[in-house]
């Protein structure tokens, strides 16, 4: 079985073709100025390279978030525009599936970064089921929290693309060292699609905060006149 899976929603871009457990194409960057052609350029880099196209593809995968805003809506726009055309299952993992460290008797704490004071986090068993609500918040509330209910209790990793900057609030917590990336939610969704096949809607933005607006100074005025 054949999965294509991309990344755009976090500090790198990302690419993987796999077929089964091989890694047959994997292509990353942290430039992310250009997505939307970079993105669909690599795609197609990595299909020709191994002689396939989009109809010998099985499934599709993509994550929907939480991370970058404009990424998040290129991954989507653009998996979902290629699962359409050629008629391809496409499954969606959050930030936090795809950075998950999974490990028996810890809680695994996702941090992913949100370029604001802000980071994503979640909590998750070593099912990769949250344990409390996931959410953006500044570290120093989310230890608060996460402390009432978790800490001195469990063994705990880190993981996630903002991981170390948990590690001072947290000094007993074991960095995991999971490099989440495509190659990650490839294999997720070959074992997802193998054993249950894919869900009968299309994934959607999973954003945990509201978008920033700004309102020009001609709307400004103009709301103001009403």
């Amino acid at each position: 079985m054949k999965c294509l899976a991309v990344n755009t929603a976090t500090k790198t871009l990302s690419i993987a073709l796999v077929e089964g457990e091989n890694l047959l194409h994997f292509y990353e960057t942290g430039e992310t100025r250009d997505q939307g052609n970079l993105l669909l350029n690599h795609i197609l880099d990595g299909l020709r390279e191994n002689g396939l196209g989009f109809a010998d593809l099985d499934v599709l995968a993509v994550v929907t978030g939480p991370g970058s805003f404009t990424g998040i809506r290129i991954g989507l726009a653009t998996m979902r525009g290629i699962a359409l055309a050629a008629d391809r299952p496409l499954i969606g993992f959050s930030s936090f599936d795809m950075f998950a460290a999974r490990s028996p008797d810890r809680v695994n704490i996702v941090a992913v970064e949100s370029w604001r004071e802000e980071l994503y986090f979640a909590v998750m068993d070593e099912e990769g089921h949250p344990l409390i609500a996931c959410g953006n918040e500044t570290p120093e509330a989310f230890t608060e929290r996460f402390s009432r209910e978790f800490l001195g209790k469990h063994p705990i990793l880190l993981s996630g693309d903002a991981a170390e900057r948990m590690t001072g609030l947290l000094p007993d917590a074991e960095l995991a060292g999971v490099r989440g990336n495509a190659a990650c939610v490839a294999h997720l969704a070959w074992e997802k699609f193998s054993i249950g096949g894919a869900p009968d809607v299309m994934p959607v933005p999973y954003y945990l905060r509201e978008a920033d607006v700004t309102i020009s100074v001609k709307s400004a005025r103009i709301l103001k006149e009403k």
